[in-house]
Parts: C-alpha cells; structure tokens; sequence
C-alpha cells in the first residue's frame, strides 16, 4: 500500500459512508416493496381499491357489519338526520366528522382519508390512514404507520454504519499516530538508538522526519557531550593520580626537614609547607572521588546486614569528632535486620554529612546521627549545633561545587560533599533533604532510602 494524503484517506471513508447509505436504503426498500407484495403492508394505492371495491356491496348491504368493513377502516354510522348509531369511531369523534365530511363534504385531514357512502335509511362513513399499514393487526396497533418504520430504520442502520466507519477510521489514525507517539517518548527517555518508522500517511510522515532529524541531531550532540564529558572525566582522573606522587614527595621531604635541627623561622616555612602539601593532597583525594561518582553510575546492591553497616560508620565518624573536639550522640535503635545498598556508596554519602556536620559544629558542639523507619523508608536523621544553612544553601546546597561565604559546603571538600551524599540517595531511590532543626538551631540533613 502506497503513500496517501490524509484528505484522500478521509474521500475513501466518506465514499465508503455513501456507499453503504445507498445500500441501506436500497435494500430497505427491496424490503419493502416485498412486504407489499406478500400482502404484510398494505400501502394507500391498495387502499382505495380495497375501498372502491366494497364500496357497491356496503351500499346495497341491509346492516352495515364490521366483517364487511375493510381491516384498516374505521367507520361511523348515521341516521339521515345525522344522529350517530354507531361504528369504531367514538361519538365525540364522529360529531365532528358529520360536520367536515358529511356537511361541508370535506375528504382528507392531515393523517385521515373519508369516503362517505350514503346508504337507504343511513349513512357510513370509512375513515382510514393516508400512509400505508401493517396488515397484521398488531402490528398496526403497535406501528400505525409503515412508512415511519420504514424511514426510522433507514435513519437507525444509517446512524449504525456512522458510528463504525467512524470508529474504524479513528482506529486507522489513531494506528499511525503511536508511531509518533512511540517516536516522541524515545526521543523524551533519550532512547536515541531507533528508526523512526514511516505511517504512509504524508501529513504524519512529514512529522515523523521532523522528528528523525531532530534525533539524529540529538544523538549526535548527547555522543559528542558525553564523548567530551568521558575526555574531561578520564582527564581529571589522571591528573588527580600524576599529582599524587610529586605532593607525596614533597610531603616525605618536609617531614625529613622537620626532623633536623631548625631555626624557628625555618620551621615555620616547613610547616607551612607541609599544611598545604597535606591540603592539596585532600583536594587530589576529592578529585579522585568525584570522578569515581561520575563513573559509578551502577550500583552494585547487596543485602547488607544494617547493624553491621551501621557500626562501620560509626567507626569511622567517631575518631574524626574526637579529634575535632565534637560529641558524637548516637541515636540507632529502630532499623530493620537487613538493607538493600550500595554499602560503599552509601558509607561514603553519610560520611559526607557527618564530615561537614562536624566540620561547622563549634569546639565542644554535638553531632547527633538518628537512625528510624518512617513507612517504606529508612531515614539517616544527622543533625548539628552549629549555626545552620543559610536560605541560599538550603535552596542550593545539593548542586555541585555549591559554595557560598556562609555555607554549609566544606572548603576542603571544595562544595561536593552535599553533592554526593545527594546522587547517591537518588541512586538508590530515595532523596536527601536539607532544613535546619527546631532544636539545636543547627544544620538538619536527612538522608532517605526504600527498605
């Protein structure tokens, strides 16, 4: 099937559509007229037949009876005088019959023909329909008109035949339109690696270029970025390692120094050297740590066994608030058995926090690590009594290389932390929330997992 325009496919239903109208009537009609000729509808040209042929026999008939009356008459007797004797017709009708066929010699209303045949001592009149009738007398009680069925169920498989040519010609659209939808949601999930299929329809395939250019270009832009980005990456990573072994070097010599005999003021310069060495040496180790984030977009999962889990990173946290002069408070009590994590991944992302938390704690101060379940999830409540995040942190303090005057980000972690301990929560379904607590006036960060 070749290529067509949408208003040549809509020609084709519409002819279709006529077609089976044509049909439809066409074949209510042949039924019909065959109704007609088995005698089951009795139309107005049979009628007066009917009537012109028992008209001479009601005339010269001493009674008149309801056997000799045609079937689909109703009629009304009358003295001369025009007194009503009876008949089918009710009296009240027949008053004013007398009036309109009898008097004024009227012989037709809107629904109704009148024959008035006068008779020697009285008068009939024959009131019958103008359409055509069923000849079965239920039928005809029921339908008093066969032409309205007739048109009703023209207008009814007319209607029928509408509804589905509609519905099979949505369906044909709607078919051809998911190609584009299914193009649209690739491109959207940046699912690149696709043809964009052809809907032969001109309209729709117009767009659906549009759409195969536009992810080509795409896919060309995203291998270039994430080329660049993969260049950039290994580039800091190997520099981050060449820088290594020079700082260790200088950091081996200086403490060589510190051992021989020195003036005050060369001791000093040796200090100051081994400060910086020692700085640049913990700028190094967060290079080689972003860049491991950066690459480790997997996860490896693993139960892990939580109370296990949780004493490793209380190991670690306590000898970096004594040496800080912090208070470690430890708050672990309600926590499942076992825990689905990266356990590396997410160790690092708490150390992170608690780092920074002791790290802005003032001399004396307390770092408090909650641990609680709350629904589905697993929360790592860390909270501090230093002097909290400023409003711009709390809107920014996730983003990398976030730093501000008054931030919670650690200058020696060169505004990453935050940063991480948040990639690794959306790694593993979950989220890091930063506010400040009511109680300590401090920072206030809350790590959250599925369990």
């Amino acid at each position: 099937m070749g290529v067509k325009k949408l208003h040549t496919i809509f020609l084709q239903y519409v002819a279709i559509l006529a077609l089976a109208i044509v049909a439809v009537i066409g074949v209510n009609f042949g039924g019909y007229i065959l109704c007609v000729n088995t005698g089951l509808i009795v139309p107005l040209s049979q009628k007066n037949t009917a009537i012109e042929a028992a008209e001479q026999m009601l005339q010269e008939a001493e009674a008149v009876k309801k056997e000799s009356i045609p079937f689909f008459c109703d009629y009304a007797v009358f003295t001369n005088d025009g007194e009503y004797t009876g008949g089918s017709i009710s009296e009240e009708k027949s008053v004013l019959i007398w009036e309109d066929c009898v008097k004024n010699g009227r012989s037709s209303d809107d629904t109704h023909l009148y024959t008035v045949i006068e008779r020697p001592q009285d008068v009939l009149v024959l009131q019958y329909r103008t359409a055509a009738q069923f000849s079965d007398p239920t039928l005809r009680r029921i339908f008093p008109s066969a032409d309205i069925v007739l048109i009703a169920v023209i207008v009814l498989e007319i209607l029928c035949f509408l509804m589905v040519i509609s519905y099979l010609f949505g369906k044909y659209l709607s078919k051809r339109m998911d190609k584009l939808l299914a193009a649209a949601q690739k491109i959207e999930q940046k699912d690149l690696n696709f043809t964009v299929e052809k809907s032969r329809i001109v309209e729709i395939d117009r767009v659906l270029d549009a759409l195969e250019h536009m992810r080509a270009a795409l896919q060309q832009s995203l291998a270039k970025q994430w080329h660049d980005d993969k260049m950039r990456q290994d580039q800091l990573s190997a520099l981050a390692h060449d820088l290594k072994t020079p700082l260790t070097i200088i950091r081996g010599n200086t403490e060589l120094l510190l051992d021989l005999p020195l003036s005050q003021e060369q001791k000093e310069c040796a200090d100051y050297i081994e400060t910086g060495t020692m700085q640049m040496q913990g700028y190094v180790q967060t290079l080689i740590e972003v860049t491991k984030s950066w690459e480790s977009t997997q996860l490896n999962l693993q139960r892990v066994d939580t109370a296990s889990f949780l004493q490793e990173v209380r190991k670690q946290i306590s000898g970096l608030c004594t040496v800080n002069g912090i208070t470690l408070c430890w708050d672990c009590k309600q926590y499942p058995a076992t825990i689905l994590v990266d356990r590396d991944s997410l160790i690092r992302a708490l150390m992170n926090v608690l780092s920074n938390a002791v790290e802005h704690a003032p001399l004396g101060g307390e770092v408090t690590l909650t641990v609680a379940e709350c629904e589905s999830m697993l929360d790592f409540i860390i909270t501090d009594t230093g002097r909290g995040f400023s409003a711009e942190a709390l809107k920014h303090g996730t983003e990398q290389f976030f730093m501000e005057d008054e931030s919670r980000s650690s200058r020696s972690h060169y505004g990453i932390g935050l940063y991480m301990a948040d990639a690794a929560a959306q790694k593993h379904n979950g989220q890091l929330r930063l506010e400040n607590s009511e109680e300590t006036g401090g920072a206030k960060v809350t790590l959250k997992i599925p369990i």
